[in-house]
């Protein structure tokens, strides 16, 4: 006999969810383990209820579809909540199914008992929970909701009396979905004449891409390189839309996060378009420094009032730029030598010299072993404010970080879900020591479960973000850290390949070597300490 575990299962499945992460808690989770099973969902199990969350949210943003994170009721809950906010402000789609008691055992007991909807509120979009009337229902609401508009994650408590009930046949929902007819946007529309009229008159246009672009899934990114071309104009990307348009490219002018470095080219413009830019990309909290004009292209109003756009054009972005695309000219006075520059004198500042391995170094030979179609992730700290710049990335959602919330601990559960998602593609996770220590649990969820994948610890001894912002005051360096580890060695006897390096050569040959193995591996790299200190601004944090 079927229960009400099958019914979700069965949604999941209609979803084309391939993957649960998770951490199982009691009856909820084995009833959902089995029904998954059933219908070939992969359950895997994390090493930590925030690393699955991270995975989910991953696998959200990569396919367009909600991942799914389980975990146990109370504290399975409560240690979910890092991932969750960080899907939360990187717009994932994700479901957060949660164990729950029964809501006689919920007004009893006081052990374990968190009023977990109450918990989500805050970081989700919205919270349900299931009953034996409305399982089916309630699932398709919260995949639905996970991914309309701005995506992020949804929670759902899976009470243990319902998850255990036998279901009647009509408790399952119906195969065959209706068909949905949105409403597509044409040439006629007046957002599209305002804003083609604005380009004309402006003479040096800059398009800025934001996350929504790659959350609005493969056809928006097409047509947002057939309009950067068209249009001729320099494109800076926020670090979610790294790649949007390939930083091989020569209108690509690399990434947008408030450095300095940005005004040479930035102050030279006079119109922004934005194109699916959102607010948690602002680096500067609260604070928009531009004077320039601003046209917001999204599929979302913006209504934080922090970049007042005197034109704004809400609708499906494909469609957005396919019309801007067939009528829009280049007549600005931007020139290729004048971006070539730009770039230039951007990346010239960024490698510094100094004795041993330094940390620009590492990323440049990441780059040079990865393969265009790669995928790179990486945690944040000192290491990430310099691959924001460094970094070339040469394929749409081919670098995967944390901007909205900037969080330590997320580059090796995003490198696991990207490499489950693309098998057949490279995968090299950037990540510090702290992070690293953080999540080291997920080396073995990789060994286990057969994901290979390349780490590569930047071990510099110290959160050195906050080491520089002491070192910038004076201060003794305290809290900041970490004991000589040879995280190589610990990496082994978690049944990776492992090895530390020193210098380029080392770094190089290891890394050729991981991206041919398909064994996960960690190459701890020893570098020096002070290699960021002309890198650094730590708004990008």
């Amino acid at each position: 006999m079927s229960t009400y575990a099958d019914v979700v299962a069965e949604v999941l499945e209609d979803a084309g969810i391939e993957f649960i992460f998770g951490v199982p808690g009691s009856l909820s989770s084995v009833e959902l383990i089995e029904a998954a099973r059933k219908r070939g969902i992969r359950y895997i199990l994390c090493s930590n209820e925030s690393s699955a969350a991270v995975k989910a949210g991953t696998y959200g943003i990569m396919t367009g579809r909600p991942g799914v994170v389980s975990t146990g009721v109370g504290p399975g809950a409560a240690a979910v909540l890092h991932g969750v906010a960080n899907n939360y402000l990187e717009r994932a789609p994700c479901l957060i199914l949660t164990d729950r008691f029964s809501d006689e055992q919920f007004r009893r007991q006081g052990r374990q008992r968190l009023d977990q909807d109450r918990l989500f509120r805050p970081i989700t979009k919205g919270t349900f929970k299931i009953a034996k009337d409305n399982a089916a229902v309630a699932i398709r609401r919260a995949l639905a909701l996970a991914a309309e508009g701005r995506p992020g994650p949804v929670h759902v408590d899976l009470p243990y009396d319902v998850m255990l009930t036998n279901a009647e046949e009509s408790d399952f929902p119906p195969k065959a979905n209706p068909k949905k007819y949105v409403g597509r946007i044409g040439s006629n529309h007046p957002g599209i004449t305002a804003t083609l009229n604005a380009i004309s008159e402006s003479k040096n246009p800059i398009v800025i891409a934001g996350l929504q672009v790659n959350r609005s899934g493969r056809e928006a990114e097409k047509e947002f390189i057939s309009f950067a071309e068209k249009l001729g104009a320099p494109v800076l990307a926020a670090p979610s839309a790294k790649g949007v348009l390939p930083e091989q490219h020569p209108l690509a002018m690399g990434t947008f996060r408030g450095a300095s470095s940005e005004r040479e080219l930035i102050d030279k413009s006079d119109l922004f378009l934005l194109v699916g830019f959102d607010t948690v990309e602002v680096f500067a909290p609260g604070f928009w420094d531009y004077a320039q004009k601003v046209i917001n292209l999204d599929e979302v109003p913006h209504l934080d009032d922090l970049i007042r756009p005197e034109i704004e054009v809400v609708a499906h972005l494909a469609d957005i730029l396919r019309e801007l695309c067939a009528s829009v000219s280049s007549n600005h006075v931007w020139n290729t030598e004048e971006m070539d520059s730009y770039k230039k004198i951007r990346q010239s500042a960024l490698f510094l010299a100094g004795e041993g391995l330094m940390p620009g170094a590492v990323i440049r030979i990441a780059r040079e072993c990865l393969p265009d179609n790669g995928i790179m992730t990486a945690d944040a700290g000192s290491h990430k404010v310099l691959a924001n710049d460094i970094w070339e990335t040469r394929r749409p959602l081919g670098y995967l970080t944390s901007s909205g919330l900037g969080s330590m601990a997320v580059a090796t559960p995003a490198a696991m879900a990207a490499k489950l998602i693309e098998p057949d593609t490279p995968v090299v996770c950037l990540t510090g020591d702290g992070g690293f220590l953080m999540r080291i649990g997920d080396m073995e969820v990789a060994v286990r479960e057969n994901i290979p994948f390349v780490t590569v610890v930047f071990n510099d001894r110290y959160l050195n973000l906050i080491k520089i912002k002491q070192d910038n005051r004076s201060f003794p360096r305290l809290g900041t850290e970490f004991r000589d580890t040879d995280y190589a060695s610990v990496a082994k006897g978690l049944g990776c390949k492992g090895e530390r390096v020193s210098t380029e050569e080392e770094l190089k040959d290891a890394l050729n070597r991981a991206f041919l193995s398909e064994k996960p591996w960690v190459i701890d790299a020893v570098i020096n300490p002070d290699g960021y200190v002309g890198s650094k601004d730590v708004r990008a944090e």
